[in-house]
């Protein structure tokens, strides 16, 4: 992965420090996924399949086990539906 640099609005860059990792990491998951798709001619599934696959790749050369990976899915999901 490479990182880039974009401009946000003051709030959404307070917002964005604050936040905890899985957090960001969540975050920078959907702007990739919105990334491909305006930039690639791929479909937006093909797009995210990709991403699953990287991060997949990065977070197993970083030491996260799938069992940990599944653990932070499934806050997300309850997160989600709590809303």
């Amino acid at each position: 992965m490479r990182t880039i640099t974009i401009h946000v609005p003051p709030e959404i860059a307070d917002s964005f420090e604050k936040a905890d990792e899985r957090d960001k990491n969540r975050v920078e998951l959907y702007i990739n996924a919105w990334l491909y798709e305006a930039f690639s001619k791929k479909s937006a599934n093909d797009c995210l399949r990709d991403i699953m696959l990287k991060s997949s790749a990065e977070a197993k050369r970083n030491g996260f086990q799938p069992e940990m990976l599944e653990d932070i899915i499934e806050d997300i999901v309850e997160e989600d539906d709590d809303r």
